[in-house]
């Protein structure tokens, strides 16, 4: 919000818009992924810039992701890497795409918890449940919304090489993603 309003105050007046351009965005500034929170909060901001860029640098090469409805095992969807980075890449080139957003929940909805994997006790898991999760696509004049409030997410990450520009001293990826409605 801080960014937008710092966007409106340089630009002009908002009920006033220069004519004859484009709209410019604000450049996308991006955390310290020191923490899985902050990965998440980069994985909604690389989406709404559409940065797939960005995108490869939260998701760990290895990652998997899979949603499922438990009302009907038969529909289980699996996602890799490149399915995610191809996914925000196809929002980047498509110009008539004019906004992507994805909403996550407040932070305060965000569980923390350790490993629960014996062969990854390294790893860090983030669970999200009962918390209104948005995805919008505005193309043209059509917008694509997927809305999820009973779904339960599952964000686990890894850890990856100590870097001397986390304040943790380590960074961190997601790798595995699992959606249960």
């Amino acid at each position: 919000m801080l960014t937008a309003a710092a966007a409106a105050l340089t630009s002009g007046c908002i009920f006033d818009p220069p004519r004859g351009g484009s709209v410019v965005i604000p450049a996308a500034v991006y955390l310290v992924p020191s923490d899985p929170g902050r990965v998440l909060i980069n994985l909604s901001t690389a989406y709404e810039h559409k940065d797939s860029v960005e995108t490869k640098l939260i998701y760990d090469v290895n990652y998997t992701g899979t949603s499922e409805d438990l009302n009907d095992p038969s529909v289980t969807l699996p996602f890799t890497y490149h399915d995610e980075v191809d996914h925000v890449a196809a929002l980047a080139r498509n110009p008539n795409i004019s906004s992507a957003y994805l909403n996550l929940g407040s932070v305060t909805s965000w569980n923390r918890l350790g490993s629960d994997d014996p062969s990854h006790p390294d790893w860090a898991v983030i669970q999200i449940s009962g918390s209104q999760i948005d995805v919008e696509v505005t193309e043209g004049n059509t917008l694509y919304l997927a809305k999820g409030g009973t779904e339960f997410f599952e964000f686990k990450f890894q850890p990856t090489t100590p870097a001397p520009s986390s304040p943790s001293d380590t960074l961190w990826k997601i790798i595995r993603w699992r959606e249960t409605k």
